[in-house]
């Protein structure tokens, strides 16, 4: 299994911070850097900086669709899988698109092969159709929020979809954002995850609770809980309290929050059956490059 870092602008770093933290990342064992997208380029040019300064794969997961033409996305992926010289991965999602989303999602696969060519493509994917999906038009599956179950039986999904095409699944790479947030202050650790679980898991009011992350949480025994904190909210609860009402062993299913002993062994036993595993940083109380620090040595794989 590969162990990547995953930072995003939560942090605030200038361009000389991530040039230390990509180096350092490097000495401490990690193979890759990853960031989700925003509204601009940003995010590539930063996989750029990442590998020029320590060598190390790159990869953006994921652009939704729904926000950015496929035409542009080509464009800059290719110029970034240039400048990481060959080193780059590109993960790409539906976003907000509710029309057709399986034919967009393929289309897109088509396209973005004969627009950057070479550039490795893994999907966005929760549902079963988008995870089949992957198993037979993309390089790779970007899982996001998973249990140990979640991945298992994502992957089942991928391997059959690779089987119905006639195509060797061990091609296909299972690829998850496992979430840490490192803080010696418990309590602060603690809340800043379950607020970042909450802004993926409820509903928005009026929503349809079977499709997207409502869904893959419902999928993975969390529905329940959402149903009771959603009503909650709807009567004008805060989210400190939403938060606090979390259920702690729910929240230990995705990702880690604490001090950082024993953050290690958690993301290790949370990675179980992925073949690239993300340690994706969360802030707590501080989100300068010290936290940085503190959390990727903590999860270091060396």
């Amino acid at each position: 299994m590969e162990i990547g870092l995953g930072i995003d602008s939560r942090f605030a770093l200038g361009p000389e911070a991530h040039q230390r933290i990509a180096r350092d990342a490097a000495r401490l064992g990690y193979k890759s850097l990853w960031t989700p997208i925003g509204s601009d380029r940003g995010p590539f040019d930063i996989c750029a900086v990442w590998h020029e300064a320590s060598g190390l794969a790159t990869g953006i997961a994921v652009v939704p669709l729904s926000g950015w033409s496929v035409d542009a996305v080509a464009s800059v992926a290719r110029e970034t899988f240039e400048r990481c010289r060959g080193q780059f991965t590109l993960g790409i999602g539906s976003g907000r698109t509710t029309s057709a989303v399986i034919r967009s999602m393929r289309e897109a696969a088509s396209s973005l092969r004969e627009g950057a060519p070479g550039v490795p493509l893994f999907l966005g994917a929760l549902g079963p159709q988008m995870l089949r999906l992957a198993g037979y038009r993309y390089d790779g599956a970007a899982l996001n929020w998973c249990s140990i179950e979640q991945v298992a039986w994502s992957r089942e999904q991928v391997v059959a979809g690779a089987r119905a095409v006639q195509r060797d699944p061990r091609e296909v790479r299972i690829h998850e954002y496992v979430r840490v947030c490192i803080d010696d202050d418990v309590a602060a650790a603690r809340a800043a995850f379950a607020k970042m679980v909450l802004t993926y898991a409820l509903a928005r009011p009026g929503a349809d609770k079977t499709k997207g992350y409502r869904a893959h949480f419902a999928r993975m025994g969390f529905g329940d809980v959402l149903d009771d904190l959603e009503r909650r909210r709807d009567r004008g609860a805060a989210e400190d309290e939403l938060a606090s009402r979390f259920p702690d062993e729910l929240l230990r299913r995705v990702g880690y929050w604490g001090a950082p002993a024993g953050a290690r062994e958690a993301f290790g036993t949370l990675a179980r059956g992925l073949d690239i595993a993300i340690v994706r940083l969360v802030p707590s109380r501080r989100n300068d490059e010290g936290a940085v620090r503190l959390a990727m040595e903590a999860c270091a794989p060396r």
